[in-house]
């Protein structure tokens, strides 16, 4: 934000309302650009809290307020922050309340063990949603059971050992629509492992949506779509 006319920029990854579509790109909360943050002189700069957040540089900037956002019960709480720190908190706490409402079941007692996998099969490990993330709130809103049934802190990689360990009941590649020629490589590299009962069964798909790597309200679209999808792989013979 900037001396009084809101928002002026945004992530990469943001998904801002079309009344905010225009506003520049300022990078990661990782890889923020700080030339062009600098550009906009904001007055305030919020991002997410991680091991590798820049808010040495950024605090250099203007003031930086880090919130944690990774489980559903933090970004919630991090919401309403925003709404506090923007002087929206009616907004905030009705959005926060919404995600919670949606995204805020328990796993289901039974249902597909599923995998969901981020980022392309490498040979020797496997990214996917941790069961403590707010994508992992998402599957069991659509009924599904995170085949890694753990928390999981770091990185949430699997060893080609570790993937046959879980052995799960489906697969589910989650990609946005205009990578889907990337999505579909992931899911032709994960059909080579024919030991998985995922892959024997032909419960391999994937998972087509714009909101497939958000961490903000459009996450609830995710839901959607992950539920179809469940619905298709596990009716499979």
């Amino acid at each position: 934000t900037s001396g009084g006319e809101g928002l002026v920029g945004v992530s990469y990854y943001g998904g801002p309302p079309a009344s905010a579509a225009a506003l520049p790109r300022l990078g990661t909360s990782i890889t923020p650009n700080f030339e062009a943050i600098l550009r906009l002189t904001p007055t305030l700069i919020v991002s997410e809290a991680n091991a590798s957040s820049r808010r040495r540089e950024l605090e250099a900037i203007a003031t930086t307020r880090l919130l944690p956002w990774l489980t559903l019960a933090e970004i919630a709480e991090s919401t309403r922050e925003i709404g506090r720190l923007t002087r929206s908190e009616a907004a905030a706490d009705a959005l926060a309340q919404k995600l919670l409402e949606r995204l805020g079941v328990p796993e289901p007692a039974s249902g597909p063990r599923v995998l969901l996998v981020l980022g392309e099969p490498g040979p020797d490990e496997i990214w996917f949603v941790r069961k403590n993330s707010l994508h992992g709130a998402a599957l069991h809103a659509a009924g599904g059971r995170n085949a890694v049934d753990r928390d999981v802190v770091g990185p949430p990689r699997l060893s080609l050992e570790g993937l046959f360990a879980v052995d799960p009941d489906a697969i589910l590649v989650l990609t946005r629509p205009r990578e889907r020629s990337a999505g579909e490589q992931k899911r032709m590299l994960l059909a080579r492992f024919e030991a998985l009962r995922a892959v024997r069964a032909g419960r391999l798909g994937l998972v087509e949506s714009d909101a497939a790597f958000s961490n903000g309200p459009r996450i609830l679209s995710l839901v959607d779509a992950l539920r179809s999808a469940l619905k298709d792989v596990v009716s499979r013979p």
